[in-house]
């Protein structure tokens, strides 16, 4: 009986590689009817029904893998995958704490990439939104990348800057400074914490912040027409 299993497993995992999923999911099957302890089998299984299009099938099968298993970090990896994909945020970014603070080596960062491909996803929407003036739904898309990606702080900037336009200074204030707190060397963040100081009618900070754009990056000409403007000698009307 064992094995007879063991062979099943490898063949299945053999057409898995292939490519060859409905050999695979039917040689895998059978492993599960009878012996339904194999993490591995369920996390492929997973795998399969994903490509098949049915995420909610895949989602049980990689939380089974991971029953069995709770340290099975690809089963966990495709997990977070899946549900991003399918629009359940909380619960990837969940899935992807959990996985970073387990085992925050190279492979796993590696293997993230993907939930960054689909951050970037939401973010371009949102770039298209907010140059068609809808700031709201702007926001929307980049609440949605940041749930997937926290730590991204050029979309936290963007983010800031569709704030702003919409009048939501303390969102847009929020944003910045959490992107400049990622990266504090962001020159780009320092020009939109400045022109948002400027709007609220804060010009020594907005100049101060200006100032440190430029301190970051002397070729900044937005950050440095911004100051000159800020900084010229007003003449009587």
């Amino acid at each position: 009986m064992a094995t007879e299993i063991r062979q099943l497993i490898q063949q299945g995992t053999a057409a898995f590689q292939a490519g060859e999923y409905a050999e695979a999911e039917d040689l895998l099957r059978q492993v599960v009817e009878r012996t339904p302890t194999y993490a591995n089998v369920y996390n492929m299984l997973g795998v399969i029904a994903s490509h098949h299009g049915a995420p909610e099938k895949a989602v049980e099968l990689f939380r089974q893998a991971l029953r069995l298993n709770p340290n099975y970090s690809e089963a966990q990896i495709n997990l977070a995958i899946t549900l991003a994909e399918m629009g359940a945020y909380e619960q990837a970014a969940q899935e992807v704490g959990e996985l970073q603070s387990r085992e925050p080596g190279s492979r796993i960062q590696h293997s993230l990439g993907v939930l960054g491909k689909l951050a970037n996803t939401h973010a371009d929407l949102a770039r298209k939104y907010h140059a068609l003036g809808m700031y709201a739904e702007a926001i929307g898309e980049y609440d949605k990348a940041l749930k997937l990606c926290p730590n991204f702080p050029d979309i936290h900037n963007r983010r800031a800057v569709s704030c702003r336009e919409l009048g939501d200074y303390a969102g847009a204030q929020a944003s910045l400074l959490r992107a400049l707190e990622l990266n504090p060397k962001y020159a780009e963040g320092h020009v939109n914490l400045g022109l948002l100081h400027q709007k609220m009618g804060n010009l020594t900070d907005a100049v101060a912040a200006w100032e440190r754009a430029l301190a970051l990056d002397p070729t900044h000409q937005l950050a440095r027409i911004y100051l000159n403007q800020a900084t010229a000698p007003r003449t009587a009307g």
